[in-house]
């Protein structure tokens, strides 16, 4: 789903940015442009990026120890 019609960024493409490492709005916003136009995903795309963020510190912690 589109998260930011400005620039066309999808859901995927902020749960990809957060396995590559982004951490922060910022990172994101200079990374793919998202809530660098008008604003209203802004919410949605902090959202998105806490939701990735948690489920990828488990699953490294998971593979820690295999």
């Amino acid at each position: 789903m589109y998260i930011c019609l400005c620039n066309a960024i999808t859901e995927r493409q902020v749960h990809e940015s957060a396995r590559s490492g982004v951490r922060s709005i910022e990172e994101l916003s200079a990374e793919l442009g998202v809530a660098a136009g008008c604003g209203p995903c802004r919410e949605c795309a902090v959202e998105l990026l806490r939701e990735a963020c948690p489920a990828l510190t488990a699953n490294v912690a998971s593979n820690a120890g295999a």
